[in-house]
């Protein structure tokens, strides 16, 4: 029986005083990604649903003034419902109080996260994360003025300022207000596929055209040696990484480290390596116009034979005649 599609389901859960670039640039992406549904859909998915709620009962307002028609997250028509993503907007001159306001839609978020839906904390966003409990034992990154008192707040998170974003477990942090446009680009990349975030990122000018899509990482695999391994491998995948190199970094054997991730994915660290590789190989052949030997080296496999010899058998054509079935 055919799935019916159906609409992907995205909530803001805004606090009072956020601001509106962190939520106006994303939404007309999605709106204009929706109106070109027929062009852009999954089996499962087709369009764009954006729910604007607030943390509390009372009006907000952005901080320059502007307003958003919001409805309370604790309204019966959206508390009882499951969306594929909820998003936390950036705020101006963010105070605890704030965030005590805010402990029942935190409450709800969790409930959200702990159902499958991806949690998203653009720039200061991220602290309303933390406070609900999301980031401990995480990495996640936060605008560098935020970095002190953040740190001081929330001692149980790994911070890492000076990168843009960071996802893990469908738990993604941003640290500038132009990584919010990369959210966009990795929820269109996560439920409609590359090529409508290949379009989205050259129709709305979000990248520059050579930039390669940013890619949204896979979900832990609730073993903590498997999912560090793959942190390292998805760093250094266009290092000289051998197995004993690999298993070395976390003090582990070579077997130990096979045996793992043959249990958690099926298939041994080197072929993940290779599969890594080839993603980044494949994202390349999409947006850029390099040589197939220059994506050979950019992916990490130095040699165009190799490249080719393992892109051929993972998709069943060579990289030149992937790259010309593009549309």
């Amino acid at each position: 029986m055919k799935t019916k599609q159906r609409a992907i389901e995205i909530a803001y859960l805004i606090p009072d005083q956020f601001w509106v670039s962190t939520i106006s640039g994303a939404v007309e992406v999605f709106h204009g990604m929706g109106l070109n549904s027929r062009e852009f859909q999954s089996s499962e998915f087709r369009g764009f649903e954006i729910s604007f709620l607030r943390c509390t009962r009372k009006s907000i307002s952005g901080f320059s003034g502007l307003h958003l028609n919001t409805q309370y997250f604790g309204n019966k028509s959206v508390s009882n419902k499951k969306f594929d993503a909820v998003i936390i907007p950036s705020v101006w001159n963010l105070s605890m109080e704030n965030l005590k306001e805010s402990k029942r839609a935190l409450n709800w978020l969790r409930q959200q996260h702990a159902q499958g839906s991806i949690v998203v904390g653009l720039v200061t966003g991220v602290f309303y994360l933390a406070e609900a409990g999301l980031l401990n034992g995480r990495e996640a990154t936060i605008h560098w003025a935020s970095e002190n008192i953040f740190k001081q707040r929330y001692p149980k998170v790994n911070l890492r300022p000076q990168v843009q974003i960071i996802e893990s477990d469908k738990i993604i942090t941003t640290s500038s207000t132009p990584a919010t446009l990369d959210v966009a680009l990795l929820m269109i990349q996560q439920f409609l596929g590359d090529n409508a975030a290949e379009y989205a990122s050259h129709y709305f000018t979000l990248r520059d055209k050579d930039d390669p899509l940013p890619e949204f990482l896979q979900a832990s695999c609730h073993d903590t040696l498997v999912d560090a391994a793959r942190d390292k491998i998805r760093m250094s995948y266009a290092e000289e990484l051998s197995l004993e190199e690999l298993a070395a970094q976390f003090n582990v054997t070579t077997r130990t480290l096979s045996r793992r991730f043959a249990s958690a994915l099926g298939y041994g660290p080197i072929h993940h390596l290779v599969k890594q590789r080839l993603d980044i190989a494949r994202k390349l052949l999409q947006s850029t116009d390099l040589q197939i030997q220059q994506i050979a080296e950019q992916s990490g496999f130095g040699s165009a034979t190799v490249f080719c010899r393992n892109f051929k058998k993972e998709f069943s054509q060579s990289p030149r005649q992937y790259r010309n079935s593009l549309p």
